[in-house]
């Protein structure tokens, strides 16, 4: 996928992950500056490869170089462009909305305005770290869901590698409450369970658990379950020969039309050109 896509799709068909390498040279039709003020529904992870870059965080501007990562979390400002002093910047990204398990692994310790920050310095680790980046783009880019999979389970041990350079002894963990509504919405995703039901299963008022799960995944709990709804009605698609109307009732979606209006805002496709296309091996997930 081409980087100036990447904001089309967040929009658009909100992917779980997307990868690539940015290689910008002065001049090039990749040397402008990216400026996203309110960021973007994901997070993004970035490894400089080589030359240099300029990121501003809202308050000051710092630099990036070879060995360097850089976390965005989700809807946190997003300005960075080629040094100027530099004839080149390259670097390699990935884009992705996170699993509850993994969230440990996104709190860094060197973290300004939200941004987190995390400088490779042996070069065993860059080298490992940059394959990582490269083998999960490819993965993705895939039209096989196992790929997708493949890719997935990839990036979890990326995320566990960056920690294990940064040397963090004790990660923070996310809070036990949270985990516990994901896991009921992951064992029960037919159950069309309101926030309140939630709050009164972890003890919490409405109003804090919607703050806590939105802090701590950077989404709200029912988009979440809707992202997760979705991510399973892509595997029963592709996997199975169920009727959409059945798919879409096994995920709590009691009207086949609505269920097909959500996983188009999700997919840019209704569930049947997606089932043909994944057949046809013509579209990407």
């Amino acid at each position: 996928m081409k980087f100036d896509e990447l904001a089309l799709s967040d929009s658009r068909a909100k992917p779980d992950l997307v990868a690539g390498i940015i290689q910008i040279e002065k001049g090039n039709y990749l040397d402008f500056i990216v400026d996203r003020p309110e960021g973007m529904k994901g997070y993004m992870l970035q490894l400089t490869t080589f030359g240099h870059g300029k990121v501003f965080d809202g308050k000051q501007f710092f630099s990036v170089k070879r060995g360097q990562l850089v976390l965005f979390p989700p809807n946190t400002l997003q300005h960075y462009y080629r040094q100027s002093e530099c004839q080149y910047w390259h670097y390699k990204w990935i884009y992705f909305h996170p699993k509850p398990q993994w969230l440990k692994w996104l709190n860094w310790t060197n973290c300004r305005e939200n941004i987190g920050r995390i400088a490779i310095n042996e070069m065993l680790s860059f080298q490992e770290i940059s394959q990582l980046f490269s083998k999960i783009a490819q993965e993705s880019e895939s039209n096989d869901l196992l790929n997708k999979e493949m890719s997935s389970g990839l990036l979890e041990y990326l995320l566990m590698k960056c920690i294990s350079v940064e040397n963090i002894k004790e990660v923070s963990q996310i809070d036990s409450r949270i985990l516990k509504v994901c896991d009921l919405i992951l064992e029960n995703l037919s159950q069309n369970w309101s926030v309140e039901y939630f709050a009164n299963q972890v003890f919490l008022s409405e109003s804090r658990l919607s703050h806590l799960f939105k802090q701590s995944l950077g989404i709200g709990l029912i988009q979440w379950r809707e992202q997760q709804r979705i991510s399973e009605a892509k595997k029963l698609l592709y996997f199975s020969s169920l009727p959409v109307h059945k798919i879409a009732k096994s995920l709590g979606y009691e009207d086949s039309l609505y269920f097909s209006k959500i996983f188009k805002k999700h997919t840019a496709l209704s569930p049947s050109q997606f089932r043909v296309g994944e057949l046809s091996g013509e579209i990407k997930m």
